[in-house]
C-alpha cells in the first residue's frame, strides 16, 4: 500500500474515532486515549518516519520491513487508537521483537499454548485467511519470532510474523487473550483494513 493510500485509510479511521460517541471515545472511559489536539484536527497520527528512521529501525532489527508496514510508518510514525481493541501503534523507536518487549508472554505461551500447538497441522489447513481459519491457533515457535508493533490494548496487541511471508509481506496478527491466540492476516495492510471494517460494523450496531 502506497503512502497516499495509507493517508486516505488513516484519515478515515481518525475521523470516525474522533467522532465516536457511542463507544466512549468522546466522553466515556476511553476518552483519555485521544488528545485535545487530535480531536481538533481529527487526526490520530504523527508525522511520517523519515527514510533515515526507517533504515535505522531495519538495522536495529537486522531485517527489512515488509512493504505495507514500511509505507505505513512513512505515512504516520505511530498512530492510534485504531479500534475499540487496539489503542497505540508504535513508532519506529518503540517497535521491537516480542521476545524483547514481552518475554514473559512468549515463555508462558511456549509452556502452555492455548489452544494447544498442533505440529501435524498442514499448510493447507493453517494458511487460511478467511472465515475458515482455525480460530486462535498458532504454530510452535512463531510467537518468539514476531515483531510487536503496538502496545497492549484491550487484552491484546498487533504483531508481524516474518516466519510466514507472501510477496515480501509478513503475516500480521491481532493477538488477544480473548480469542484466545491470534487472528492472522496475509499482511499488515490487510489487518488494518479488516480492523476498520470490523470497527464500522460494531459502530453501526450501536447507532
Amino acid at each position: 500500500m502506497a503512502s497516499d493510500s495509507w493517508s486516505q485509510l488513516l484519515t478515515k479511521i481518525s475521523q470516525l474515532i474522533t467522532t465516536d460517541k457511542d463507544k466512549s471515545f468522546v466522553q466515556g472511559s476511553s476518552a483519555a486515549l485521544i488528545t485535545d489536539e487530535q480531536r481538533k484536527t481529527k487526526w490520530l497520527g504523527k508525522p511520517g518516519a523519515t527514510e533515515e528512521e526507517l533504515t535505522q529501525l531495519e538495522e536495529r532489527l537486522q531485517q527489512k520491513l515488509p512493504p505495507s508496514y514500511r509505507s505505513f510508518l512513512a505515512a504516520s510514525n505511530g498512530f492510534g487508537p485504531i479500534s475499540y481493541f487496539i489503542y497505540d501503534l508504535y513508532s519506529t523507536s518503540e517497535v521491537d521483537w516480542l521476545a524483547v518487549k514481552d518475554s514473559f508472554l512468549v515463555e508462558l505461551w511456549e509452556e502452555d499454548p492455548t489452544p494447544p500447538d498442533d505440529p501435524e497441522l498442514t499448510d493447507e489447513r493453517y494458511l487460511r485467511y478467511d472465515n475458515s481459519q482455525i480460530e486462535g491457533i498458532l504454530r510452535p515457535g512463531h510467537m518468539r519470532q514476531c515483531l510487536m508493533i503496538s502496545d497492549w490494548g484491550d487484552a491484546g496487541f498487533l504483531a508481524l510474523n516474518p516466519a510466514i511471508q507472501q510477496d515480501g509481506e509478513w503475516e500480521a496478527w491481532h493477538f488477544a487473550n480473548w480469542h484466545p491466540g491470534a487472528v492472522r492476516y496475509r499482511s499488515f495492510a490487510e489487518l488494518m483494513q479488516a480492523s476498520l471494517d470490523s470497527y464500522i460494523e460494531l459502530r453501526q450496531e450501536n447507532d
